[in-house]
């Protein structure tokens, strides 16, 4: 591809090849397979790799009719690689048009365009990976840290003496803990829970433990409808109940999980852990494609607006237990919160600490051009723009990590925009500052404090 794609003007093509270009990349959250990453994995053709682990893939070639046995049935792996690549003409417009041809340039020094025929793509996209494992596709991307999610209980030893990678904690299974969760717990720690103190006593020494291997990062999802209730002095009780296998009434069930989430968003700051938020994703739409695809399949669609009453209460909440607040980001899943999360940076705050609560990058619907954009457009205005994060895949796919570079020729001609409009200073040094910190920077900072 051509080297300044995206990049418009001479001022964003020299923030881009002179500061971010050569950055690593520090990829905080994200669903690879951290199995596949410890073993390095080979894989056996282009499919494999590039399209049946992506549902951002799967939703398109839907759209456009492609039979679900050609998406994620039992069709082969050529029939499968022949859905997506004929689908990707129709595309003009989509950012999967850019990503696709990203992917292809940046780790294969394939180009998409002008397009070949199917079989000669296949062939010669499978010579390429024939002598590339996954730790050598990951190599193209200068990875300083990557952050797979893993549940609580889930085994730690791939992720021992590994220089890069370390595990993201998923943390929702643990609001309304199952007997089969409860009872790995109690062998991993060594510890019988009996009481809501035992339980949050061993999720404490489990947090230390993923603390040794690397983790900085745990994230929850609020979804769409997502409600909080204060704490009424009664979950104890209700969690006696769920061990001894109650179903809990939907008021106890959103109390007792309302009361965890805050007590592990203050064992999350007592461990450097950094909290993100998902917020808004409305996960149920077909129930025949969750049936056949499974409920990550790429149907999911975006919620309502955030409830801020919701969220402002559990932040708050977070911040009178013992520890304090985490550092914690908050990610839109509908555009129009991008404000509300922006603003909440400036509603909570801890000495010597910067950007205790942050607006995350543009999320899953979001995290394309005009997504971006807007989230930079929302997040100079209502909070301080080098306070940012930066980029984060939230992927299952490894070549997704092209991310990174697509968001950085993004933010170069952002900003290259804003100093032609007398927005920000003509200052190559500031500016260098700027797009550093947001790119690498900060995420460094929160890795290393």
């Amino acid at each position: 591809m051509n080297k300044n794609f995206l990049l418009k003007n001479p001022l964003a093509q020299k923030l881009y090849h002179k500061v971010l270009k050569e950055l690593p990349i520090i990829d905080y959250h994200n669903h690879l397979n951290y199995q596949d990453i410890a073993t390095d994995r080979q894989f056996a053709n282009i499919t494999q790799l590039w399209v049946a682990s992506d549902p951002y893939k799967h939703r398109l070639m839907r759209i456009l009719g492609v039979s679900e046995e050609k998406i994620t049935g039992n069709s082969s792996d050529f029939e499968k690689f022949k859905a997506w690549y004929e689908v990707l003409p129709r595309l003009a417009g989509n950012p999967l048009l850019d990503w696709s041809q990203m992917e292809l340039s940046y780790v294969f020094d394939y180009e998409l365009f002008p397009f070949t025929n199917v079989e000669k793509a296949w062939k010669d996209l499978n010579k390429k990976l024939e002598t590339m494992p996954l730790s050598q596709i990951l190599g193209k991307f200068n990875l300083a840290y990557i952050a797979p999610c893993i549940s609580c209980t889930d085994d730690l030893s791939p992720f021992q003496d590994n220089p890069v990678m370390a595990p993201s904690l998923r943390g929702d299974d643990m609001l309304l803990p199952t007997h089969e969760l409860l009872d790995r717990l109690c062998t991993q720690t060594g510890q019988a829970i009996l009481s809501l103190a035992d339980y949050l006593s061993a999720i404490d020494k489990r947090l230390a433990e993923f603390l040794a291997v690397g983790c900085r990062f745990a994230d929850h999802a609020l979804d769409d409808g997502f409600d909080f209730r204060a704490d009424d002095g009664k979950n104890d009780i209700r969690f006696t109940a769920l061990v001894e296998g109650t179903v809990l009434e939907q008021a106890d069930a959103l109390a007792l999980s309302s009361y965890l989430l805050t007590q592990l968003g203050g064992l999350y700051a007592k461990h450097r852990i950094a909290l993100q938020l998902h917020i808004g994703a409305q996960r149920f739409t077909s129930s025949r494609l969750r049936s056949l695809a499974g409920p990550a399949g790429g149907f999911a669609g975006i919620g309502q607006t955030v409830c801020v009453r919701a969220l402002t209460q559990l932040l708050d909440s977070i911040e009178k237990t013992p520890s304090g607040l985490p550092h914690t980001l908050l990610f839109a899943s509908n555009p129009s919160d991008n404000a509300v999360m922006a603003t909440l940076s400036g509603s909570y705050a801890k000495d010597a600490c910067e950007a205790l609560v942050s607006q995350g990058p543009a999320w899953w619907w979001c995290d394309h051009y005009e997504g971006m954009a807007t989230m930079l457009d929302n997040f100079a205005t209502h909070s301080v723009l080098s306070s940012f994060i930066g980029m984060t895949t939230d992927s299952r796919s490894p070549l997704s990590l092209i991310r990174h570079d697509y968001f950085r020729r993004i933010l170069c001609q952002w900003v290259a925009q804003m100093v032609d409009l007398d927005r920000m200073p003509r200052d190559f040094s500031l500016l260098s500052d700027t797009v550093y910190r947001m790119c690498y920077g900060n995420a460094k900072r929160i890795l290393e404090d």
